[in-house]
Order: structure tokens, then C-alpha cells, then sequence
């Protein structure tokens, strides 16, 4: 969240990765540490103490494929 990297930007804004084919643009995270999208629900489900049940992660995981 720097604003040093917004202002090496042409527009002075951040860009962030749009979500529209999300699945094609592994890997995930800033760094490539996700290597796929089941890796970024787990991260989440494990960070943010979410408790999902395997069934929430698998819809969720569908539900990011599909946009």
C-alpha cells in the first residue's frame, strides 16, 4: 500500500488486477506465493479464522472460477 508505487504509475492510481478471467492469471498474491486459486481460498480461510467447511471452499472456488 504504498503511495510511492501510485505515483510511478501514468494515471497516479493503483492498479489492481481485474477479476474477469481470474483463473488464466496464476500465479496468485504479489509474490507468486498461490500458486492456484484453491491456494488463495486456503489462505484466506486460514488468515482472516473464516471456518470454512470444505464444501463453502469448494463453492467458493467454483464461484472464482466462473467470473
Amino acid at each position: 500500500m504504498d503511495p510511492a508505487y501510485a505515483a510511478r504509475t501514468t494515471t497516479g492510481k493503483y492498479r489492481t488486477t481485474p477479476l474477469r478471467a481470474l483463473w488464466q492469471h496464476a500465479p496468485y498474491f504479489h509474490d507468486g506465493s498461490a500458486a492456484t486459486l484453491r491456494d488463495v481460498v486456503e489462505h484466506y480461510n486460514r488468515v482472516l479464522e473464516l471456518d470454512l467447511s470444505e464444501r463453502k471452499k469448494l463453492d467458493l472456488f467454483e464461484f472464482l472460477k466462473s467470473i
